[in-house]
């Protein structure tokens, strides 16, 4: 009775291992792969190629093979690039649910690759199924983690008999109880429900875990209010002027106006909001592509003041309007290793920001030094200034100091967003100081 109770305790304890093992794999990967559908809906609905790249990334990030399936379960993209695959229908098990609306997950066994774990999730648009994403990744390390745990247990039952069977079952119920925790707190998250945390304590493996669980909720948390955020202002943003141009145009339609240039004054209003839309639209899909670069830009020797000349070049017109005078302090032979396109971006919204707000007579100034490979660059104006309590949020965006002015002057809330996502990119920082009523410095510092 003995014998047969500690061996059937240690065939319990080995199997709660193997089960709470793969499961955590299971919700850690159903985890990635909801995101994943949840990036990538759009590119699927639309047949995008973009999505091949979001595969490749979320593949190389978690070390697995990506899938992106249409509707009708055929690849449409593929994170390891493989032609041979693309187009042919999976009939596996995981697909077929995930096509019917819900997830899942299992583990399979594959001549000459050994346990693999096969995850699918559906990729919804609204309320419609417009595809699945198809994760396929290795576990053999899970079950050699289980062989090794299977031989020290064999070798504790005929060595350390009956007490270390007891040992084993009391640290075997502690350690899958937090495993259960930290498995309930992820199906939490795959569900929606992101503000889950679990506690930590320790120093063992389990803990690490916990510990990375909880930064991960943390930021899928950050992201998910920053993604609500973002679109909440910019379905605000292109309201204003859809309405002022529906407002506009059944002025026309409705009115009984016989004169030209009343008519003329305003398809000019129209034509002036559509422009506004335009730079709107220009703006996002420029700060969504900065963002999903998400490394630092690559590099190439620059000459400094070549580009500066060019970026004040292209706004002389406008500052000659607008009555400001651009100045450049910055050495003709200066250079500096950096991204031409990110800094130039970078340097335009400054420089165009400063002419919008300096009055007439006042001045921008771009200046800059190279100092053992690292670039600084100090874009500065007489203008309005900006107030100190605005200061720490000018980088957000859609945020704008005066929003009046700023949408009279055509802005979109977005420049200084751009630019500090540039920069980031470059690997450096942005600093502002200002004075109201004397003007901002803006200060480029890059390695």
């Amino acid at each position: 009775m003995i014998i047969g109770l500690l061996l059937f305790s240690n065939w319990y304890v080995f199997r709660v291992f193997e089960a709470e093992y793969l499961k955590t794999r299971q919700v850690t990967y159903l985890t990635h792969a909801n995101i994943i559908a949840g990036a990538g809906g759009d590119y699927l609905a639309r047949r995008d190629p973009q999505a091949h790249y979001l595969a490749r990334n979320f593949g190389a990030q978690m070390q697995a093979r990506v899938l992106m399936l249409d509707k009708g379960g055929a690849v449409f993209a593929d994170s390891f690039d493989d032609n041979q695959i693309k187009g042919q229908v999976l009939k596996h098990s995981e697909v077929l649910k995930a096509l019917s609306g819900s997830g899942s997950a299992g583990s399979h066994f594959l001549a000459g690759d050994g346990w693999v774990l096969y995850v699918a999730v559906p990729v919804l648009v609204g309320q419609e199924i417009v595809g699945a994403v198809f994760l396929s990744t290795d576990i053999n390390d899970i079950h050699q983690a289980l062989g090794e745990i299977r031989r020290r247990m064999l070798l504790l039952f005929f060595a350390g008999g009956t007490g270390a069977g007891l040992l084993s079952l009391a640290f075997a119920g502690a350690l899958t109880g937090r495993l259960k925790r930290l498995t309930a707190a992820v199906e939490k998250i795959s569900g929606g429900h992101l503000h889950q945390r679990v506690e930590a304590g320790g120093h063992d493996e389990v803990s690490a875990l916990a510990g990375a669980f909880n930064l991960m909720s943390e930021r899928l948390e950050k992201i998910d209010r920053g993604r609500r955020f973002f679109i909440a202002s910019a379905s605000h943003e292109l309201r204003s002027p859809l309405g002022s141009i529906k407002a506009l145009a059944e002025s026309l339609l409705l009115g009984n106006e016989q004169n030209v240039e009343v008519y003329r004054e305003y398809l000019q209003d129209i034509n002036s909001e559509v422009d506004r839309m335009n730079r709107l639209t220009a703006d996002l899909l420029h700060l969504v592509r900065l963002e999903e670069e998400g490394v630092r830009a690559p590099s190439a020797v620059v000459a400094v003041g070549e580009l500066v000349c060019e970026v004040l070049g292209r706004l002389q017109a406008q500052s000659h309007c607008a009555g400001v005078n651009l100045e450049m302090k910055v050495e003709q032979n200066s250079r500096c290793r950096v991204n031409r396109d990110l800094l130039e971006r970078a340097l335009f919204n400054l420089v165009e920001n400063g002419i919008k707000y300096t009055p007439a007579g006042g001045f921008v100034q771009v200046s800059g030094q190279t100092k053992g490979g690292s670039l600084t660059l100090t874009v500065r104006d007489n203008g309005e200034g900006i107030p100190n309590e605005d200061l720490p949020h000018i980088f957000d965006k859609f945020y704008r100091v005066d929003k009046a002015r700023s949408r009279r002057t055509g802005g979109t809330g977005l420049g200084l967003a751009i630019v500090n996502q540039a920069v980031i990119l470059m690997g450096g920082r942005i600093r502002v100081t200002s004075t109201l009523g004397e003007g901002s410095c803006f200060i480029i510092e890059l390695p």
